[in-house]
């Protein structure tokens, strides 16, 4: 049997993440161990624990922190019957970001010959009970490196992605199956022939694959990290397993929602940097065309009535073309 760790990366949304442990507990395959990175700070940290342990009459056992970029771990033994064998919760120095808290906890599991799998899920994400049993089954036929699920949208039932294709000519990403039922009929082998990449809400990597590839890509802090990696597979293939439902609250957690006027400053921020980046890494040759073609599309937002966000879009654009990386200097205000 395969031994399954999941990754959660919370950015103070407690009440997101015990909503997701209480899907994932009802799975039908065993999780091994639940590993959280808290990117939100100390009150944040201290906030989760306390959600956690009453959600699960659980006793918090603090514990050394580990490296120089998580400075408090907790561990919480389960003691209900469910799927999950223990939570570990890890404190974040800073605000790590998407990829630098996931690699913390790569780096948390090194050690660990306990697991062969890591199943990324994001904390506004809610798995069906049958989910994981399907992604391992589907794993274990081929050299998968990462396999992905099929997501819907919570608030409408509808398909948000089976797998991505990247458009480098345009610099997006494209959801294969978008606005579709949630029950229509597919060829999931063709969905495997046409990805690019799957989803980081929700994306079961092997532990071959990171040894092979290596850790997630930092530069980007939020967005495209997940396309990076996967177009880094080499000879691991995509994998996608359409009996893995997993059903998505988009946007939750960091406002990264579809209504271009209510979307986060941050989140436009970084979706605009973040399509540069990658695509200047990836496909150099279009980068050109897609950094106009990105450009005459931030007007999108002018068309939706999102002035301020236009704005803000541009700032994220000009970010991407000048090949700013990390941080973004307006979270590390904050943060300071």
């Amino acid at each position: 049997m395969t031994e399954v760790a999941v990754a959660i990366v919370g950015f103070r949304c407690a009440e997101a993440i015990a909503s997701c442990l209480d899907h994932l507990d009802r799975s039908t395959y065993p999780v091994r161990t639940v590993r959280i990175c808290e990117n939100g700070g100390e009150a944040a940290f201290d906030a989760l624990v306390a959600r956690l342990a009453e959600r699960l009459s659980a006793t918090p056992d603090p514990q050394p922190g580990s490296g120089d970029r998580i400075d408090r771990i907790v561990r919480l033994a389960v003691s209900r019957p469910g799927a999950i064998g223990e939570i570990v919760l890890h404190r974040a120095v800073r605000n790590l970001g998407y990829a630098g808290a996931i690699n913390a906890l790569l780096d948390a599991l090194a050690p660990s010959p306990d697991w062969s799998a890591l199943w990324i899920l994001n904390p506004d994400t809610e798995p069906a009970p049958d989910a994981l049993r399907a992604l391992t089954a589907h794993a274990a036929r081929g050299p998968y490196g990462i396999v992905g699920s099929r997501l819907i949208v919570k608030h409408s039932g509808r398909v948000q992605l089976y797998g991505g294709r990247w458009r480098r000519w345009l610099g997006r990403g494209y959801n294969i199956g978008l606005g579709a039922p949630a029950e229509a009929a597919i060829d999931p082998a063709e969905v495997e022939r046409t990805q690019h990449y799957v989803s980081g809400a929700a994306m079961y990597v092997s532990r071959d694959f990171v040894r092979a590839v290596g850790p997630m890509n930092e530069d980007y802090f939020l967005y495209a990290e997940e396309v990076d990696w996967c177009l880094r597979r080499g000879s691991f293939r995509l994998g996608y397993a359409h009996d893995a439902v997993v059903v998505h609250d988009h946007g939750a957690t960091i406002g990264s929602n579809l209504d271009r006027r209510s979307r986060s400053a941050i989140s436009v921020f970084l979706d605009e940097r973040s399509r540069l980046l990658l695509t200047r890494r990836f496909f150099p040759g279009a980068f050109p065309v897609a950094a106009a073609a990105t450009l005459l599309l931030t007007l999108q937002y002018v068309r939706a009535g999102a002035v301020r966000n236009f704005g803000v879009a541009l700032a994220g654009w000009w970010a991407g073309l000048c090949g700013r990386t990390g941080m973004p200097a307006q979270l590390a205000a904050k943060s300071g």
